[in-house]
């Protein structure tokens, strides 16, 4: 025990010496090693922020473009709902973290105000294809979409527009151009046989609202009635600006018209219901699906026994539409109308194009717009080869206590 005691102390004593010796290099030693594992842990500090940034570079910001009449910023502008629509739709796709062409996309909306108008519409246009957009949802009436459709046909961008009806649009042999409701002459035929049909009128006076659509469907409508057996009273056109109505309607009741068909729109149409009211007009109205108000699905300003003809399938049969109620009215202050359901629908079948074409080239996007099917909100959507949209749904709701009332749906 006392041998491996003074070993044992020896052992103590030779180390303590040794480390007197070689204190200075110790101290070097441990400050070397000190200083690298300071080095350490900075870089793994580092390391998480370097690598957020690495990971926020390898996204790639995707552009789309929405045009429509913005203006004002008022309940009865339509076009801000559908923006909000567009905008609610991106939104969703980058919550999905989406791949496309084997990198991370982040989508962003580009919008422009083309006031509704033909040459400003064009300037939009060309801004968008400057910015690289790999598609458009607009615009949003039929002249405008005109306007801009041989810009973005040149730029082999894909036009989707969800609220330009005019049959036109998709008749000028441009590969990049879809309507994503039904043309005007699928509208007007509908009507047609609703009123000879469903409501067996006689005697129907038309009335359109001067625009091209507008236009299109009162003549395709009068052309169909007539061949069914039905009778035109007389046809009217009015400016779409005017709010005089006094000497057509005062006609209407003069003559006794069955059936009172008006092609106007938003507040002209509700204008128009207020004035048949005031002038106590007999005569059923059957309204084209741009006269819905915004209070739908109550009828506001529109009078019992009105019928209307709206674009896309009954809301509580939609998949999906309670959940996008509620998220849109929690997100935006615009008015919840049809508009934002079509343009919200728009743009999630862009977003699945470019999905499944796996590319962010707008020409290859165009090619798997053409031979898509996508269910969307508002009902399916497909294209035939001129970019309208196949078999598009319709209803027909009847004004009741107040409340629009689902008919009967077409299409679709």
């Amino acid at each position: 025990m006392a041998e491996n005691r003074t070993l044992s102390d020896r052992h103590v004593r030779k180390v303590m010496k040794a480390d007197w010796l070689g204190g200075v290099y110790m101290q070097h030693d441990f400050c070397r090693k000190a200083s690298a594992l300071l080095s350490i842990l900075i870089a793994m500090a580092i390391m998480p922020e370097q690598s957020a940034h690495a990971e926020a570079d390898a996204v790639q910001i995707v552009s789309i473009g929405f045009a429509g009449g913005l203006g004002k910023k008022t309940q009865t502008n339509l076009s801000f709902s559908a923006r909000d629509g567009a905008q609610m739709a991106v939104d969703e796709a980058n919550q999905r973290k989406m791949v496309v062409g084997g990198r991370r996309v982040a989508f962003k909306l580009l919008v422009s105000d083309d006031q509704s108008d033909a040459n400003f519409a064009r300037l939009a246009a060309n801004s968008f294809v400057a910015a690289g957009v790999v598609g458009v949802i607009g615009h949003n009436a039929t002249d405008t979409s005109l306007a801009a459709a041989p810009i973005y046909s040149e730029a082999k961008i894909p036009q989707l527009s969800p609220t330009s009806t005019g049959r036109q649009f998709t008749q000028g042999g441009y590969k990049t151009v879809f309507q994503v409701l039904g043309h005007s002459e699928v509208t007007a035929v509908h009507l047609a046989r609703i009123a000879t049909e469903s409501l067996k009128a006689k005697r129907i006076v038309v009335i359109d609202n001067g625009t091209g659509v507008g236009l299109s469907i009162a003549d395709v409508f009068s052309r169909q009635v007539r061949q069914s057996g039905g009778g035109i009273l007389f046809r009217e056109s009015l400016n779409s600006k005017t709010s005089d109505f006094n000497s057509v309607l005062s006609r209407v009741k003069s003559e006794g018209a069955d059936l009172l068909v008006f092609t106007g729109i938003g507040p002209q149409a509700t204008a128009f219901s207020q004035n048949c009211k005031r002038l106590g007009i007999a005569s059923t109205l059957l309204l084209s699906g741009g006269a819905v108000n915004l209070e739908f699905p109550d009828t506001g300003a529109h009078p019992d026994g009105a019928y209307l003809l709206m674009h896309g399938l009954p809301n509580e049969t939609r998949p999906g539409y309670a959940q996008f109620e509620k998220v849109y009215k929690k997100q935006f202050d615009s008015a919840l109308t049809a508009y934002a359901l079509f343009s919200y629908d728009a743009v999630g079948m862009l977003i699945e194009a470019l999905r499944k074409a796996n590319s962010l080239d707008p020409g290859d996007v165009v090619g798997v717009l053409h031979n898509m099917q996508y269910k969307g909100i508002s009902g399916p959507i497909s294209f035939a080869a001129d970019g309208s949209q196949n078999n598009p749904p319709y209803t027909l709701y009847r004004a009741s206590q107040k409340k629009w009332q689902v008919v009967r749906t077409f299409g679709g």
